[in-house]
């Protein structure tokens, strides 16, 4: 294990190192960059080829060839003491926490096992098939969840399950830490002299602590879960980051913009929603505070900002309709029109969609009542946002930067609302009754801001004077953090437990066992009906993503088990005949009477039709025939 850790370790050092040393940059601030320019790498490759290999590759060739075109340029300065004095630096500035983060990162992800639905229906088999066909997973001829969803995280993954030469589980949750670890780094890049070591790790400490508090049940971790909705959120945060400070270069802070909106877009699909919040954020800061004139260089980079995020956006659905069904080459936006905005943002008497009222007032209440952070609500957790920076600005010593923390405050409750609004028009346009009336993941799709707005607001207390002049006060916070994580959070901590603490093989135990005999039986070119009463869908989500590449369908096939079953399907004998036609085998588990009054006679050999069983069609005409 420890071995197999040495390559992408070394990856993301070469990564960083070059990147940094190529644009005179720490490593804290280079390597989300290096990470973000190989995923959009690995994408084209995709996209262009119909294979991955060229970009992963392709792109450590890039980074090994950029270090070998900067050592030849520097080559009558090299000596033993600039390589000492270089890798003291960079070791200085960043390398050191990075290393610290990755050995609890290996250890952490002992023995973990993916646990969570979505990991199971898309998150995990996205990963899988990218990896066995060498290709973007909506090429993919499997029927799983979601196919055209945009691939930047598992993109990622697939470059780290390549470094790794496998693809395991616990790699999965190392890319995707890793690469939020990175995004996270820019925080620490203020520090780097060995007297502010302690104070980095405190920084550290903060940091990482700051993510258990959205310890939620439904995926929104950061160290135990594939789900891209917290990874979306700190991308959000660090491209609202990027466009909040002040750099000395404005040609290169576009150009980071420009990478980081680009892997942004294609992260999820509500994302490219929230590009008009960076932008705005970015040209007020420009115009207020920075008092540069933009060059005619400068202007084409300001386009191309925008320009290149969007056309890469289109360019993946386009690509993606062409293989998945039923896309409209925009994802959930194709559907959107001005009549939707009319529709959702008017009363429910003259709107079209009937359930609007119910929508709205739960979603409403949802705002004022649902536990996001530290048991506060959605808006309380905004405004609260919205003070600390109003007082945070009372500290700054700079008018400027008084100003610019006012401006961090301000822009924290009008995105706030526009986040609320829009996650409320999705609700009204792409969600469907029932999901939409129940307010499905709402605290996760939230969280996905929240935690952007909170980690900005660490960065800029971070970056601010009042750690190092009011050390006591820092120190304070931390402890308060740690006291409240501990006597009020304890669970939290459990996601970033090793596996064999949290018990996650025995969580999936009983579905692997399922899947070995299901694989035992059938070969990969084969297909498999499942008959399994009761379930909701995990039954059979956890056997696709444990049987790839077979083919598996099914359900609970019948009457309605009970007033929880929301996923029976009540077919005639006739409709379920026609519906095992064209699968090889069937598997029958947790039949009951119901099963067996109303679709025994329709098999040859009803006495086949025994709990557990596996079976072969041989033949459809009158009858279901099977041995």
């Amino acid at each position: 294990m420890f071995v197999r850790s040495i390559v992408p370790f070394a990856y993301a050092v070469l990564l960083g190192c070059v990147w940094g040393a190529w644009f005179k940059k720490k490593f804290s601030g280079s390597l989300a960059l290096a990470f973000m320019t190989h995923i959009l790498l690995v994408l084209l490759s995709g996209l262009v080829f119909r294979r991955l290999s060229p970009g992963v590759y392709g792109g450590i060739a890039a980074a090994a060839a950029a270090g070998a075109v900067l050592i030849f340029r520097n080559r009558s300065r090299i000596t033993k003491q600039t390589i000492r004095e270089y890798l003291g630096k960079q070791w200085d500035e960043g390398v050191w926490i990075f290393t610290l983060f990755y050995v609890f990162c290996i250890l952490m992800n002992i023995g973990k096992r993916f646990v969570t639905w979505d990991e199971f229906t898309h998150w995990g088999i996205f990963l899988k098939e990218s990896l066995r066909l060498d290709s973007l997973y909506c090429m993919s001829p499997l029927n799983f969840d979601h196919k055209d969803y945009v691939p930047a995280f598992t993109l990622f993954e697939v470059i780290w399950s390549r470094l790794n030469g496998r693809f395991s589980e616990p790699d999965a949750y190392r890319a995707i830490q890793v690469f939020m670890f990175s995004l996270l780094m820019p925080v620490f890049e203020r520090g780097s002299a060995r007297k502010r070591r302690l104070s980095e790790l405190g920084a550290v400490l903060l940091v990482l602590l700051v993510p258990l508090f959205f310890n939620i049940d439904n995926g929104f971790c950061f160290y135990h879960s594939i789900y891209c909705d917290l990874a979306v959120g700190i991308l959000f945060f660090w491209c609202v980051f990027e466009a909040y400070r002040s750099r000395e270069s404005l040609s290169y802070q576009l150009l980071a913009l420009t990478i980081g909106l680009s892997v942004l877009v294609l992260a999820k699909m509500t994302s490219m929603a929230l590009l008009p919040l960076i932008i705005a954020l970015f040209i007020v800061r420009l115009l207020l505070f920075s008092g540069e004139k933009l060059r005619p260089k400068q202007w084409a980079f300001s386009v191309l900002t925008i320009a290149v995020p969007v056309g890469l956006w289109f360019w993946f659905n386009r690509f993606a309709a062409g293989y998945v069904e039923n896309t409209s080459g925009s994802q959930s936006y194709g559907g959107m029109r001005l009549s939707s905005l009319r529709d959702v943002f008017t009363s429910p008497g003259n709107s079209s969609i009937p359930y609007l009222k119910g929508v709205r007032d739960a979603f409403v209440d949802a705002l004022l009542h649902r536990d996001i952070l530290l048991h506060g609500s959605y808006v309380a957790v905004i405004l609260a946002a919205a003070i600390a920076f109003f007082i945070l600005s009372r500290f700054a010593e700079d008018g400027a930067e008084r100003k610019k923390r006012v401006l961090a405050g301000l822009w924290t409750i009008g995105a706030g609302i526009y986040y609320a609004l829009l996650m409320y028009f999705l609700y009204c346009t792409v969600f469907n009754e029932y999901e939409a009336l129940r307010l499905a993941s709402y605290e996760r799709y939230m969280n996905s801001f929240v935690i952007a707005a909170v980690f900005l607001l660490v960065a800029v207390y971070l970056d601010s004077e009042i750690p190092e002049k009011h050390s006591r006060g820092y120190c304070c916070l931390l402890l308060i953090v740690f006291l409240d994580l501990a006597f009020f959070h304890a669970k939290a901590f459990d996601q970033a437990l090793p596996g064999s603490f949290t018990h996650d093989e025995e969580t999936v135990s009983d579905f692997l066992a399922h899947a070995d005999a299901i694989t035992a039986a059938m070969g990969e070119e084969e297909s498999m009906f499942i008959v399994r009463r009761g379930d909701n869908g995990e039954f059979l989500c956890h056997e696709r993503y444990y049987c790839s590449p077979r083919t598996l369908g099914g359900g609970s096939i019948g009457p309605v088990v009970d007033e929880a079953d929301l996923w029976s399907s009540d077919k005639t004998p006739e409709e379920f005949m026609d519906k095992l036609r064209g699968y090889d085998y069937i598997y029958f588990s947790l039949l009951d009477d119901a099963f067996l009054e109303r679709y025994a006679g329709i098999f040859s050999d009803p006495e086949l039709l025994t709990d557990g069983s596996i079976c072969r069609i041989t033949g459809i005409d009158t009858l279901v025939h099977l041995e």
